[in-house]
């Protein structure tokens, strides 16, 4: 699962640790400088202390002891003077930063201690916490089984650990070549700390969790695990069974939840073959994992299981109302406590005078004037407070009011401001600024990029219904080729939120995407191949990969809508939030979670949108607003988000990376430099896109590349399009994309070092375009005057 699309060195300083506690304490020194996630533990002058969330190198263990509450410091204080040496303590019972105890050890904000499996060895391949070299305490890691968080396992001799849920197709050794940290699960933990190498993953006798080095003449185990449900609505009780057999002695049997640490099953009874769990209902879909561990005293066995609970629908479905799907059965209505502010004030604006079924929901966004931050983004009402501006400015707020049904309807308000500040600096005036960043965009690369990303006004996208004769083009077009039994067919399995009408207004935002070609291309050709291609691509992205389905792999896509073991209570993941650390955190910063800590902007929706610095400029391109999904990343989940958060990917380029559209469309032709890397059109060139430093140039094809091309074959099959003889589908032999290639393009705005005889000092007071990335992007219109505004001591005038 590629958990990071925007590619940027602006996390490489976040220090993902997972060193070796030393044998004698429960958990290794505390490292001054580093970075902590949630769940780490540490021994910090003799005590043992716990990281409740994040914790950034200022923030240091001895601040617990003066905080006046929990939640004023990420650390709390564990036990006191657990960290003696003389304390005696083998380490195979406490839970380091880096044991597989919990689930979510190492990313949540609070610790799992739900594993009751009872056993001090063999935890799905974990040491239980020791970790120091030696070998024969890590299992050998086994092609293709499935590692939960903080597993630590040998491979070629190595130790690696787990960040986070590694599915069969992770390879432990795709850590060694990744560019950063989160483009794989495993880390490398200690190079040579495998006693015997750790190089045999074929050889364990059938062990899937477990180190069975010295018992190689003990009986294998054999497990299978079932459930009487796979999925359910409204929470309830399944019944978990096991069946197994071999071994040498009496076998013990001890379930456990891996995922999500809250909120918790009630497992009736962990320690035999067969229980009963019961979910509880929530407000949102959870997806379990259920462990089994089973053991003979010498030899162990793991086996896991999901079952999905999906939230109650809370519509009242006997209300004509609600399932009115014209399009109008929400009617937004924007009250504002006034229209206009003088030098100065606040202003309130209230929806809930607009009508529409049961279960309204609002959201909110900025689409006009210097940005500013709203008081909240969902609720019926918001406030926001206007401080003084050199110039007069008009704002423009907008308001999407949904109901149970889907049916949504967007209204806008303009509120106006007069200018009294003083300027501060060099005064350019607004018009003067938007010449010059016309003046400096007329490459005619970047001109079809942005033509590419353009974007439809939400008032249009949130009308979109399925067979509605209004419907933008490139949707209808859609909708001819996929129609809602279609899409049910394809995706059987999919989270409830994937709905087609998501699908469809996802679609709409986009009008490039499937979109009208007039210079002779096959418009509906092209449709049903970039249809084919992302379809393609979710399969292996949020697939279910369960070969014992009865559902082929290739139609299992869209499983997953939240990444494993996560769920918006948790606080302190996925976040570049200190400004200490990264410029990134005052360009979109992290909001404040219930618990106090930050939320967590893990992956969501079709593309598993992970980070603050994408949630950021996704929501910049949906609503115009950082701050709305900021401040709210559910909805990427929740709403039609979470499909257009993947053809918002589709159509982005990643330079000098091509967008997948411009694959696909051939709007991208290598170039020599693209010919001398293997690069060619095709699917593989696509792969390349999405993942490459994790699955390509390898030689031979990677399995998780492998998968996408089997789905491609099975979904271009379906939707009647051709695959040419010689489209190069893997991306094996393909190098990188480089600096020079068809694609290459600076695309963000930087300060302008120039010099200008007519300016205050000299100054160019001018943005110039660059290759890397900053807080400005040439494809968001007016990020030029911001980037002059953010570099240079001036005013805008707002009226010029």
């Amino acid at each position: 699962m590629n958990h990071l699309f925007i590619r940027t060195a602006i996390a490489s300083a976040l220090v993902i640790g997972a060193q070796s506690a030393a044998a004698d304490q429960p958990a290794e020194d505390y490292v001054e400088g580093q970075h902590y996630q949630g769940g780490s533990q540490v021994c910090y002058d003799g005590d043992l202390f716990k990281a409740q969330w994040w914790a950034t190198a200022e923030q240091r263990p001895a601040q617990a002891l003066t905080a006046q509450n929990t939640w004023d410091s990420p650390w709390i204080l564990e036990e006191a003077g657990a960290c003696d040496a003389s304390g005696g303590d083998s380490g195979d019972s406490s839970n380091t930063g880096d044991s597989d105890d919990s689930a979510d050890n190492g990313d949540s904000g609070s610790n799992d201690d739900s594993n009751s499996s009872g056993s001090d060895s063999g935890n799905s391949g974990s040491t239980g916490g020791s970790g120091s070299s030696g070998s024969s305490d890590v299992a050998t890691y086994q092609s293709g089984q499935s590692y939960r968080k903080g597993s630590e396992v040998c491979y070629a001799g190595d130790v690696f650990l787990a960040q986070w849920w590694a599915n069969g197709s992770d390879l432990p050794s795709d850590a060694l070549t990744a560019q950063n940290t989160w483009d794989s699960p495993w880390i490398l933990k200690e190079a040579d700390g495998c006693a015997d190498g750790g190089s045999n993953d074929n050889d364990d006798d059938g062990d899937t969790g477990d180190s069975n080095d010295g018992n190689s003449g003990s009986t294998p185990i054999s497990l299978n695990v079932s459930s009487s449900q796979s999925q359910l609505t409204g929470g309830g009780t399944v019944q978990l069974s096991a069946s197994a057999s071999g071994g040498d002695n009496t076998l013990s049997y001890s379930w456990a939840q891996l995922s999500p640490s809250s909120p918790e099953a009630n497992i009736a009874s962990g320690a035999s073959a067969s229980t009963s769990v019961t979910l509880p209902a929530t407000t949102y879909d959870v997806s379990y994992v259920f462990s089994l561990i089973v053991s003979d005293g010498e030899t162990t066995e793991e086996a896991q299981i999901t079952v999905q609970n999906f939230a109650v629908d809370t519509g009242d479905d006997d209300d004509s109302t609600d399932n009115d799907n014209s399009g109008g059965a929400v009617n937004a209505v924007i009250s504002a406590s006034a229209n206009s502010v003088g030098c100065s004030g606040s202003i309130t604006l209230n929806g809930s005078e607009s009508t529409g079924g049961s279960g309204m929901s609002y959201i909110w966004s900025q689409t006009g004037g210097p940005s500013i931050k709203l008081s909240n983004y969902v609720g019926s009402s918001t406030q926001a407070v206007l401080s003084e501006v050199y110039s007069n400015v008009t704002y423009t707020f907008q308001l999407t009011a949904t109901d149970s049904s889907a049916a949504s309807d967007v209204a806008e308000v303009s509120i106006n401001q007069t200018g009294c500040a003083s300027a501060s600096g060099h005064v350019m005036g607004l018009s003067e600024l938007e010449a010059e960043e016309t003046t400096r965009t007329t490459d005619s690369l970047l001109q079809e990029v942005k033509h590419t990303v353009e974007t439809r006004d939400n008032s249009i996208v949130e009308a979109v219904q399925p067979g509605r004769n209004a419907n933008p083009e490139n949707v209808q077009r859609v909708e001819s080729v996929i129609s809602e039994d279609t899409w049910n067919y394809l995706f059987p399995l999919r989270a409830e939120e994937y709905t087609y009408t998501n699908f469809l207004r996802a679609v709409a935002k986009f009008p490039a995407f499937c979109g009208e070609y007039t210079d002779g291309r096959d418009s509906d050709a092209i449709c049903r191949k970039v249809l084919a291609v992302m379809f393609a691509h979710f399969g292996q992205e949020t697939g279910a990969h369960a070969a014992a389905w009865d559902e082929p792999e290739w139609r299992q896509g869209l499983y997953w809508i939240r990444e494993i073991g996560w769920t918006e209570e948790t606080s302190g993941g996925y976040g570049a939030c200190e400004s200490s650390s990264s410029w990134a955190a005052d360009v979109w910063p992290c909001a404040i979670n219930a618990d106090g800590g930050y939320k967590s902007y893990f992956g969501r929706g079709a593309k598993q949108l992970s980070w603050n610095y994408n949630y950021g400029p996704f929501s910049q391109a949906m609503y115009g607003d950082i701050y709305t999904l900021l401040e709210n990343p559910e909805l990427v989940a929740d709403t039609w988000l979470n499909l257009a958060s993947a053809i918002f990917f589709f159509v982005y380029p990643q330079p000098p990376k091509p967008s997948m559209l411009h694959v696909v469309d051939g709007t991208w032709e290598p170039n020599s430099v693209d010919l001398a890397n293997n690069l060619t059109s095709g699917f593989g060139v696509t792969t390349n896109i999405v993942n490459g430093a994790i699955e390509c140039s390898k030689g031979s094809e990677d399995s998780r590349s492998q998968n996408r091309i089997d789905y491609y074959q099975s979904f271009t099959e379906y939707l009647g399009v051709d695959i040419p003889a010689d489209e190069e589908l893997g991306c094996a032999n393909m190098g990188q994309f480089e600096t020079g290639g068809a694609a290459s393009l600076n695309i963000y705005w930087d300060k302008d070092w120039g010099w200008s005889a007519d300016n205050p000092n000299n100054e160019s007071f001018a943005c110039q375009l660059v290759n890397y990335q900053t807080a400005y992007s040439a494809l968001n219109e007016g990020d030029y005057a911001k980037c002059v505004e953010g570099n240079f001591d001036m005013t805008i005038d707002y009226q010029n």
